[in-house]
């Protein structure tokens, strides 16, 4: 028996799958990366073992990755015929996921939104938020939630680290707001999904996924976009509720 790939031992394995059956594609995989490809590689391995649908495409966004390694990796997925989109410059989040989403199949009617750091533990975990979404009639369904007080209000909104988002909630509700490159676009998201009645809502991961949470960004960085957040939300805010009325 092999030895199990560990992320931190160095070397990765070469990616080799086809999740294509030359129909077209129903789902849109969307993994936002940067200079991380040992996870990125964990990401796409979990992503072939785990998924029987074979109508899914895998859209890597790269933002603008500098390591040789990180650059050879792409380039490898390139050569397997993997859509990668590379960034000219770090994007970060929202920006990313909005190039990701313009280079899916049009025949696409999921997108799954993925960091890189996560690895699918699951089998068939595609089949479930698909049936989730259909059963229930949501637009977006998540894995987790998290929350912001808002005038000593606490609302929660769904985390977009492993999110899935129909088209026609994609339609009426994105793109993401790109003014919140790291932080906030995703409570946006989840509160104009809520409000156009789409129904956001989690399920239980129960370890369908797991999120290794890399911080692939420097502390003081991190912070200079929180506290963006924390000043540009309200208005955004004001005004989702004013085109409410």
């Amino acid at each position: 028996m092999s030895k199990p790939y560990n992320a931190l031992e160095g070397k990765k394995p070469t990616l080799s799958f086809n999740l294509h059956d030359g129909s077209d594609e129903r789902i849109s995989i969307v993994v936002v990366h940067k200079d991380k490809p040992e996870y990125l590689s964990m990401c796409l391995q979990s992503i072939a073992v785990t998924s029987v649908n074979s109508n899914v495409e895998i859209i890597v966004v790269d933002n603008n990755s500098e390591k040789k390694d990180s650059l050879d990796y792409l380039q490898g997925l390139e050569d397997q015929g993997i859509k990668v989109v590379r960034n000219n410059k770090n994007l970060y989040w929202s920006p990313a996921v909005n190039r990701g989403i313009e280079a899916a199949s049009k025949g696409s009617k999921y997108f799954v939104l993925m960091h890189c750091d996560v690895v699918v533990l699951a089998s068939g975990w595609l089949d479930f938020l698909i049936n989730v979404s259909q059963g229930n009639q949501c637009g977006m369904v998540g894995v987790q939630l998290d929350s912001y007080e808002m005038q000593g209000q606490k609302i929660d909104f769904i985390e977009d680290w492993c999110v899935l988002i129909t088209r026609e909630c994609w339609n009426a509700v994105g793109p993401y707001n790109e003014e919140l490159p790291v932080l906030g676009a995703s409570f946006l998201f989840t509160m104009k999904a809520q409000a156009k009645q789409f129904n956001p809502q989690i399920i239980r991961n129960d370890n369908m996924v797991h999120h290794y949470k890399i911080m692939s960004m420097k502390y003081s960085d991190y912070e200079r976009w929180s506290e963006k957040a924390q000043r540009d939300l309200p208005q955004f805010i004001r005004k989702l509720q004013s085109e409410s009325l």
